[in-house]
């Protein structure tokens, strides 16, 4: 620390003062900057953050919220990751000293946000609280839609290259508009190849950029086990209950072979119709009621023959191993419906698990908050959250004012929690000052090295 501030002082060199970024996570978003949330400037945690950091040798931070919907959304998430990339690119530009602090679901913003290398680049340290990192994985869909581009890429290009070859070898004709032609067809068909790569590889090249880019040392990642938020998550892709058993499947079987066989056998007699009617429409017409007649009626017997062998057939293949794929299917489509909600699972991804530090920069700095110190559920919070709430009914006179408003309930007594306590606890400030304050120190003297040469 010492060594740091006489750097500053002797050589004389000056440099912008730190950006601090702060990105709030899920259900937290409000439209200012300023207020009392942890991630707002002259929240109680953001004034112990500025004061821990001058008694460290920088007295000139700026806290900088970035702000995204909160939504419970991958596609929110991935969108806000971008407008962060495009935020720290234009911060670095200015030579300031970068670093990023995120909770919850705002490190998820930070890690996608980290997929951009020259963005990487120009943080000198983050930290994140309380973040159930997502692992990826490109779903179905999108994964064919990328490899047709892959393939309408390969195949199309060469061929446009052959046309303008041919076309520029030619005589006679308006070559360079054919040319041109084909080049700009040609040209959508790189477009095409260089997209698909980029959604099927997506993945690995956040992999190789967060690696080259980020120093695991770099990255601070604070948690506890008694994180209630972190826990749900992560055993909402590890828990696979049977949300349908197979006896369940095999009795919804047996009850839509029924349905089955009379839709099944009305159809067939509604495409067949005039084959088993014409003959007796016939007969009718020209007067014949005979004993014939009678017996052209005797179609009518194939009604209950069809309706047999068509709930018969499927009730023997519920038996035979029907049932047992049935419910297999069903509790796959179930759990991944479950868990697409929890993670908000409505991007071109597959959220498949989450962990504890990001999976793009394995090895990150860890800090395990033990729930005896972390504080947790905290009943001065409750109280405090009670008393707001009551204030707010007395100062509107009317219920709407919190009780009627769940969202309002969810914010007032949601710092309760464990999943909000980090921000309440001065050893995360002091923890997180020190990892900010040694890369605002290697910034500074890195700056004076390149200036000195």
């Amino acid at each position: 620390m010492f060594a740091e501030q006489s750097l500053r002082r002797c050589d004389g060199t000056s440099m912008p003062a730190p950006l601090i970024i702060t990105v709030h996570g899920t259900n937290d978003a409000l439209p200012d900057s300023r207020g009392g949330q942890w991630w707002q400037i002259g929240s109680p945690f953001a004034e112990i953050l500025v004061r821990e950091l001058a008694a460290r040798g920088w007295p000139d931070v700026e806290i900088a919220p970035h702000h995204w919907s909160g939504a419970n959304s991958d596609a929110d998430r991935l969108a806000a990751a971008k407008a962060l990339a495009g935020r720290i690119k234009a911060a670095a530009k200015q030579g300031r000293p970068l670093a990023v602090l995120a909770h919850s679901h705002g490190g998820n913003i930070v890690m996608e946000a980290m997929s951009s290398g020259s963005a990487a680049c120009n943080v000198e340290r983050i930290a994140t609280f309380g973040t159930p990192f997502f692992h990826r994985q490109l779903k179905l869909v999108p994964w064919l839609v990328a490899t047709f581009q892959i393939v309408l890429g390969l195949v199309i290009t060469p061929i446009m290259a052959g046309y303008i070859y041919v076309v520029l070898q030619a005589d006679t004709g308006p070559r360079i508009e054919a040319a041109l032609v084909f080049a700009l067809l040609g040209a959508a068909a790189l477009w095409s190849l260089r997209a698909g790569l980029r959604k099927v590889f997506h993945r690995q090249v956040a992999l190789w950029t967060a690696r080259r880019h980020i120093d695991p040392d770099h990255w601070l990642s604070i948690h506890s086990l008694r994180d209630e938020a972190m826990r749900v998550l992560e055993a909402a892709a590890t828990l696979k209950p049977r949300y349908v058993t197979v006896d369940g499947a095999r009795r919804s079987l047996d009850a839509f072979a029924a349905l089955a066989g009379v839709v099944g056998t009305a159809a067939l007699f509604a495409w067949s119709w005039r084959y088993f009617l014409d003959p007796v429409i016939a007969k009718v017409q020209a007067g014949q009621f005979t004993f014939g007649t009678a017996v052209d009626f005797s179609f009518l017997l194939l009604v209950p023959i069809v309706f047999g062998a068509i709930t018969g057939t499927i009730r023997l293949l519920a038996r035979v191993g029907g049932a047992w794929l049935y419910a297999g299917i069903l509790n796959l489509l179930i759990h991944g419906g479950i868990v697409g909600a929890a993670y908000g699972g409505d991007a071109a991804f597959h959220l498949i698990g989450v962990s504890r530090s990001p999976p793009t920069v394995p090895g990150t700095k860890q800090m395990r908050m033990d729930a005896i110190d972390l504080g947790g559920i905290d009943d001065k919070a409750i109280f405090k959250a009670a008393h707001q709430l009551y204030d707010g009914i007395v100062a509107n006179d009317q219920i709407e004012a919190g009780i009627g408003d769940p969202d309002v309930m969810w914010k007032r007594l949601s710092d309760a929690l464990y999943h909000n306590a980090y921000m309440r606890d001065a050893r995360v400030a002091a923890a997180v000052a020190d990892h900010l304050a040694a890369g605002f120190g290697a910034a500074l003297a890195a700056r004076i090295k390149r200036d000195n040469s």
